[in-house]
């Protein structure tokens, strides 16, 4: 880092006001300063929250823009992850990896085991150790899917996430059920459905468990939900999740983008 940009990125930590809130708004006003220095803080591995926040303004309608647009669940979390770690090619570094999950319960396959929905269930929750975090149930982490990758932990919508992306890279027909108040995955083998609690280990949920679910959440069937949640439902509702989380840690400037993101 030079000699400017390392003073820039020092001063946004200056406790006077004064100094931090003229430079926001030097950056704010040169969209070509803000690039050198983010990229500058970055490779130095000292962000500012101060101007993580500024670029998360600076971005938020470009993010809103390409969220609006992505039916696809896979680009739809990559974008998602830019809330928490902006700028950030979350693709190029977290595809990989889900790649490398794949190749190995297609080994597991090729090895004999069923190719269904309950091997791939298996491997992540039971060889790799994925579950539901309970300890801070909101923290926005659990949402974000890098974050799940690298700590194997996550709330139901995202763990579901991580195991259907894995399942279409086996061909498998893998899908989200959208209970109230949880998210199940649905795998379909010969016509024939099951269902699974990713948050709790994998572990198999019959269909009138769906009904004992959907009436302890105060619906009187489960029948209107068993319908497969589209990537554009799913990512609208990890939004939902995002907006409500910030609010609730009271940081308005990420509640707001995510509340954005889940109405388009």
């Amino acid at each position: 880092m030079n000699g400017e940009l390392a003073a820039l990125v020092s001063l946004l930590n200056d406790p006077d006001p004064s100094v931090s809130s003229t430079l926001s708004a030097r950056l704010e006003s040169d969209a070509y300063l803000l690039d050198r220095t983010w990229l500058a803080a970055v490779e130095h591995g000292d962000v500012p929250e101060r101007l993580t926040a500024i670029v998360l303004r600076a971005d938020a309608e470009a993010l809103v823009d390409a969220y609006a647009v992505a039916e696809d669940l896979e680009a739809g979390v990559w974008l998602l992850a830019r809330l928490h770690q902006p700028r950030r090619d979350h693709a190029a570094n977290a595809a990989p990896q889900l790649d490398a999950l794949a190749a190995q319960v297609r080994a597991r396959i090729a090895a004999g085991a069923a190719p269904d929905g309950r091997t791939v269930a298996s491997f992540l929750c039971d060889d790799c150790g994925f579950s539901g975090y309970r300890e801070a149930y909101d923290d926005p982490a659990n949402s974000f899917l890098p974050e799940v990758i690298e700590r194997r932990t996550g709330l139901p919508i995202a763990l579901t996430t991580l195991w259907m992306l894995i399942g279409r890279r086996l061909g498998l027909t893998c899908e989200a059920i959208a209970l109230p108040g949880h998210v199940l995955g649905r795998w379909t083998a010969s016509g024939v459905h099951g269902y699974l609690d990713l948050f709790s280990g994998g572990i198999g949920v019959t269909r009138q468990d769906l009904e004992v679910r959907a009436k302890i959440a105060g619906e009187y069937s489960a029948e209107p939900y068993l319908a497969a949640a589209s990537d554009r439902a799913l990512l609208k509702r990890m939004a939902r999740n995002l907006a409500l989380a910030y609010l609730r840690r009271e940081d308005g400037l990420r509640a707001t983008i995510a509340h954005a993101l889940a109405t388009v």
